[in-house]
């Protein structure tokens, strides 16, 4: 059997005041994830609310049905259900979230909810996904209103983004917004692997002579204050304070290494 990657306790003993955040492409990470996230609640007693897409909530509560039973849960309260897509257009003025809107629809959830597990509550939601495609400083905005919910009322709340970790694009700007407003990150499935990959892509890039390990450390030391995430991935987002072409350089090559982790031997750029 597989050892745990380090995401997986993180979830299961999620404490109040954490937001997560999950990035993700593949379906069956984010079940998985969701599950354990969930599941390790409902088992110790705890509430939870799940705010996704109904295609997200079949997938979610079958593999929960593994572990607990979700109708009585849903009976109780101690299980609440709410449609993301749904939840989202009510809670839109004027093309951005209403605060008074959302505190109200979170309110009354948290209230259902914290009666029936002894005052403790995790939720996960992907409305913040769902807006990003649209508006990212909407988004930006929501997330704010969350982190004000989760410091008043000390929940716990994990996020996801359907978002390729390895993508240019993401890395310039939208994971920069998506971190700070999460105390913790979920970047990809395989910890270990990823590590393997960014070591492999900072010694081809930057030159198998050098201390790569320290040149690392000094990158992510320069970049200030960051969410919890694994140190391969803390890496990778401080190069943008490099050389664009530097940084997408690295990133391509993680991408390989991670998806594809074979060892073809070493080929060094220069820049």
């Amino acid at each position: 059997m597989p050892s745990p990657q380090p995401w997986q306790p993180l979830l299961r003993g999620a404490q109040p005041c954490d937001h997560i955040v999950q990035l993700y492409t593949d379906e069956a990470f984010l079940t998985r994830a969701v599950t354990q996230f969930i599941g390790a609640g409902l088992l110790a007693g705890e509430a939870a609310a799940i705010i996704a897409t109904p295609r997200h909530i079949s997938a979610f509560e079958l593999q929960l049905g593994t572990m607990v039973d979700v109708a009585d849960a849903r009976v109780r309260d101690q299980l609440i259900v709410f449609d993301a897509e749904a939840s989202l257009a009510g809670l839109m003025v004027d093309g951005q979230p209403d605060r008074e809107v959302f505190r109200a629809f979170v309110s009354a959830i948290l209230d259902r909810a914290q009666v029936a597990g002894n005052g403790q509550v995790r939720l996960f939601g992907e409305m913040v996904n769902l807006l990003c495609d649209r508006d990212p400083e909407a988004t930006a905005h929501l997330e704010s209103l969350w982190n004000e919910v989760i410091a008043e009322r000390r929940v716990s709340l994990l996020c996801a983004y359907r978002l390729d970790n390895f993508d240019r694009h993401v890395h310039r700007g939208l994971l920069h917004q998506i971190s700070r407003s999460h105390s913790h990150v979920v970047p990809v499935e395989h910890y270990h692997r990823l590590e393997s990959a960014v070591d492999r892509a900072y010694r081809e890039v930057f030159g198998a002579e050098g201390d790569t390990a320290s040149l690392r450390d000094l990158l992510v030391a320069g970049a200030g204050p960051s969410p919890v995430m694994p140190s391969a991935q803390a890496a990778l987002i401080a190069l943008r304070g490099l050389r664009t072409d530097i940084a997408d350089a690295v990133l391509e090559r993680a991408r390989h290494y991670y998806t594809a982790p074979i060892d073809l031997g070493p080929s060094p750029l220069k820049f």
